[in-house]
């Protein structure tokens, strides 16, 4: 079963390809995008236009086509706005941020924004940096999550509710005070491309196969702790009943007091042994329990470098651990397509130095090429070999060292 998920997961891997790009007003925009697990459809785009000039260009990516802004602006599902600064004078912070500060009132009865002042506050908070043309703003909702607010890919912040998402949408959607009524018109063209809808299918796919993949590997890894817990105490009572057997011919050859005393300290050896080995298969179990569901990882630009890929000795192999840390940085770097990073490998002092330079691109390669799989070009991986590292004299330091570090350039 596991290999047959395995063969059908590489194949769906292969089909899945960076879907193309779309032009608007000059800026070109990715067909699609992720939002925790939610992958997004570009839904249309335009310009904001004061007094004749281009002052930003943004695009609208929902789950599913919209054509109604009332629709989208009270829809509490996954969504997002890349907004593309094109002229930093009109763009500045100080006006982008009147211009919020406008929209936000006109969502609210009376124009009274004090029940969401706090989150508007920090909701502005994210503009208040200088900004300069190509800066690039994502505004992306997740329910019961919230809005959260990137510059350049750096995250910024994250307000929760459903509520203050519909009124940061309204800067955008609203019924007769939208921030543009052009760009209003153009985010909800409604013109999903179908290379954009074939590439969230097949996305959607590969993840499908991937978590039966990883459930289907834990699954035989709770098989086999299991049958090591058998055989432990199969071990054990086999030792116990030799020890019942060595007391009973005691008792035969020698005075019936030695032989009980011959048998109660064998017996005791037994059952210390068999609990000894319950308990290494109950810790073996939960180990591997606590692995059998694969954990869902969402990163940011200030926890991507965090986890470390750690490798074996003498192995370039990729543990179950490793690859949901993978899978996870490679669907960070697909969410911030403009994001390069490099691959920093080390491996423990054992051994000679040609030998770990060696053992350090073997498990380089390992990396990139599961990251490449995972749907990331190759050009935006720097693999930098560090080889073996000088470290504590001791196992523990060893493993410490055996490692893949990711560092966004």
């Amino acid at each position: 079963m596991f290999k047959k998920v395995s063969i059908a997961l590489m194949v769906v891997l292969m089909l899945v390809s960076v879907s193309s790009a779309r032009t608007i007003e000059g800026i070109e925009f990715p067909e699609t995008l992720t939002a925790g697990d939610h992958i997004l459809l570009l839904n249309g785009g335009g310009a904001r236009v004061a007094f004749m000039n281009k002052v930003y260009v943004a695009g609208l990516w929902l789950e599913k086509a919209m054509t109604d802004p009332a629709e989208v602006m009270n829809a509490d599902e996954a969504m997002a706005i890349r907004m593309h600064v094109t002229n930093d004078f009109f763009a500045s912070s100080k006006n982008i941020n009147k211009a919020f500060n406008n929209g936000f009132r006109s969502s609210m009865p009376r124009g009274d924004i004090s029940s969401i002042q706090e989150e508007v506050d920090r909701f502005k908070a994210c503009w208040e940096t200088e900004i300069k043309d190509d800066d690039e703003f994502d505004i992306v909702y997740v329910p019961d999550k919230g809005v959260s607010v990137y510059k350049n890919g750096e995250f910024c912040d994250t307000i929760p509710g459903y509520e203050f998402k519909k009124s940061v949408w309204s800067i955008w959607m609203h019924e007769s005070r939208p921030a543009d009524a052009d760009l209003k018109e153009g985010m909800v063209a409604g013109n999903v491309s179908a290379e954009a809808l074939a590439a969230k299918e097949q996305l959607m796919a590969a993840a499908t196969l991937e978590k039966e993949a990883a459930m289907a590997e834990a699954e035989a890894e709770k098989a086999a702790a299991a049958k090591a817990a058998a055989e432990a105490e199969a071990k054990a009572a086999a030792e116990a009943k030799a020890a019942k057997e060595a007391a009973m011919a005691a008792k035969t050859e020698s005075a019936e007091a030695a032989a009980i005393k011959v048998a109660a300290a064998e017996k005791a050896k037994a059952e210390a042994e068999a609990k000894a080995a319950r308990e290494a298969a109950k810790k073996t179990a939960a180990a591997v329990e606590a692995v059998a569901e694969p954990v869902e990882m969402t990163l940011t630009s200030d926890t991507f470098s965090d986890d470390d890929v750690f490798f074996g000795v003498n192995s370039a192999a990729l543990s179950a651990t490793a690859k949901q840390k993978l899978t996870a940085k490679a669907r960070w770097m697909k969410s911030n397509p403009t994001a390069s990073v490099a691959v920093e490998v080390t491996c423990d002092p054992r051994g000679s130095k040609a030998y770990n330079l060696a053992l350090a691109k073997k498990r380089a390669k390992s990396v990139v090429n599961f990251m490449v799989k995972e749907g990331i070009d190759a050009s935006r991986l720097e693999m930098i070999i560090f080889g073996e590292v000088e470290s504590a004299d001791n196992a523990s330091a060893w493993a410490s060292q055996r490692k893949a570090h990711f560092r966004i350039k």
